[in-house]
């Protein structure tokens, strides 16, 4: 789920992330703009829809957050 999520973030903001641990918005990799192309590009590679309502921008500081977040949605989706 990691890799997966990582390739993600190389395809669409064109950016190699060293570590799942990365705090991808203290580094610059997420601006507001690059958010919204990541939340997009998620919810299409995993079949899953974050309601911008339930959007914590806490969940999206790593790539092992995003992971935890994409795990959690696909259980509420189940």
């Amino acid at each position: 789920m990691q890799r997966r999520v990582q390739e993600i973030i190389r395809d669409t903001l064109d950016v190699e992330v060293p570590s799942a641990e990365t705090d991808l918005i203290d580094s610059g990799v997420l601006d507001s703009l690059a958010l919204v192309e990541l939340l997009f590009e998620i919810e299409r590679a995993f079949a899953v829809s974050i309601p911008l309502e339930d959007l914590e921008l806490e969940s999206f500081t790593s790539i092992r957050r995003i992971s935890d977040l994409i795990v959690s949605m696909n259980g509420k989706a189940g």
